[in-house]
C-alpha cells in the first residue's frame, strides 16, 4: 500500500472525509484522516488504527470491538481514525501512555496510575466538539489538577474529572501572525498564545537593560505593559536572543519562569503550561508548548533530552525541568 506522505495528502479536509461513510472510505483516506490529528513529524511514522465495520459496537454498555491496524509504525505513537459514530471529525494521535488511557476507556477498565500521556487532536472534535487541542494525562499530578475547572473553554480544563481517565484539555490552534517587538510589544507578546487566552492576559516586557548580567546575577524586574484579568501572563520577545520568542504562561509556569530569572528554585507542586506559538527559546525550537508537572517527575525520565519533534525534557534534573511539546 502506498502511504500518503505529502502535506496535501496529509491535510485532507473534514469535508473530503466526512462525506464518505467510513465503511466506504479507502485505506489511504483513513490513514490521511488519522495523520491529520498530529504534527507531521509525529504522524509520519506513527502506527495507524481504524475501527471495524461495527464501529464501537455497544460501547459503553460493553467493551468496544478491537481496533484494526491499517499501518505499522516505528516511533511509538499511534494515530486513530475519526470515531465513526460521532457527528464531527475527531481523529487523534497518542503517545504510548495516552494510548493506554484511550484503550482503557474502550475496554471499560482503569487507566494507568503513572506516566505522562499526550494526545493530539489538531482537527478538534471529541465528545464536546472542542477546537484543536492536546490532551495531557499526568496521574501523579492529580493533587494539582483540582486547580483547573471542568467547564469546556479556552483555558485548560479537566475532562472526565474524578475518574482514572481524567486529563487536561489544552487549546492548541495554529499560531497567530508574527509581530516584531520593535513594532508593537503588546501584539508581539500576545502572538505567543491562542487569541482567547492572550486577549485578557497581563503583558510584561523587559526594561532597557534587558536581562542585565543574568545568569551571573538575577535579572532586573520585568515591566508591566498591560494589566490582565484571566491569570495568564504574556511576555515580550527576549531582547538578547537572536530569534523571536514571546511566551504566554499560566500562573504556575510564570513562577517557573520568574524563578529562572531570579536564580531561585521553581515550585515543587502545580501544573504549568507555557505557550510559545512563535517558537524560539534557547534552542530555537519550532512552535511549542511547555508542560511543567513536578509531581510527575519520576515519569519524566521516560522522555529524552534531545530537542526534536517528540516531547523532550528541557533543563533536565533541575527544579525547572519541563517537557517541550511540539504545537504544529
Amino acid at each position: 500500500m502506498e502511504e500518503p506522505t505529502t502535506e496535501g495528502e496529509m491535510a485532507k479536509s473534514e469535508a473530503d472525509l466526512s462525506e464518505t461513510p467510513e465503511s466506504a472510505a479507502t485505506p489511504e483516506d483513513m490513514i490521511a484522516n488519522a495523520m491529520s490529528a498530529a504534527p507531521a513529524p509525529i504522524a509520519a511514522e506513527a502506527t495507524i488504527l481504524g475501527y471495524p465495520e461495527e464501529g464501537r459496537g455497544n460501547w459503553p454498555e460493553e467493551p468496544a470491538p478491537e481496533l484494526v491496524e491499517l499501518r505499522a509504525g516505528t516511533n511509538g505513537w499511534t494515530c486513530i481514525v475519526d470515531i465513526p459514530d460521532t457527528p464531527g471529525n475527531d481523529p487523534m494521535c497518542l503517545n504510548e501512555t495516552y494510548l493506554e488511557v484511550f484503550m482503557s476507556s474502550l475496554t471499560l477498565t482503569d487507566a494507568p496510575s503513572t506516566g505522562i500521556g499526550f494526545g493530539y487532536m489538531l482537527q478538534g472534535g471529541g465528545p464536546v466538539g472542542s477546537p484543536p487541542h492536546i490532551m495531557v494525562f499526568a496521574p501523579e499530578s492529580n493533587d494539582s489538577i483540582g486547580a483547573f475547572g471542568t467547564e469546556p473553554g479556552p483555558m485548560p480544563w479537566i475532562m472526565f474529572p474524578e475518574t482514572s481517565q481524567q486529563h487536561l484539555m489544552v487549546l492548541l490552534p495554529p499560531p497567530a501572525e508574527a509581530v516584531a517587538a520593535e513594532e508593537d510589544k503588546i501584539a508581539n507578546a500576545m502572538s505567543a498564545a491562542p487569541a482567547p487566552i492572550a486577549a485578557e492576559a497581563t503583558i510584561l516586557g523587559y526594561p532597557e537593560e534587558g536581562r542585565g548580567n543574568w545568569p551571573e546575577e538575577p535579572a532586573p524586574e520585568l515591566v508591566e505593559l498591560r494589566a490582565g484579568t484571566n491569570g495568564w501572563t504574556c511576555i515580550v520577545d527576549i531582547p538578547d536572543t537572536p530569534g523571536n520568542d514571546p511566551m504566554c504562561l499560566n500562573e504556575t509556569y510564570l513562577e517557573v519562569f520568574m524563578s529562572s530569572l531570579t536564580l531561585t528554585d521553581a515550585p515543587s507542586t502545580g501544573i504549568g503550561f507555557g505557550y510559545m506559538l512563535q517558537g524560539g527559546g534557547p534552542v530555537g525550537s519550532p512552535p511549542h508548548m511547555m508542560v511543567f508537572v513536578p509531581e510527575s517527575n519520576e515519569s519524566l525520565v521516560a522522555f529524552g533530552t534531545e530537542p526534536g519533534p517528540f516531547p523532550w525534557i528541557m533543563f533536565a534534573e533541575t527544579p525547572s525541568q519541563h517537557l517541550m511539546v511540539l504545537a504544529r
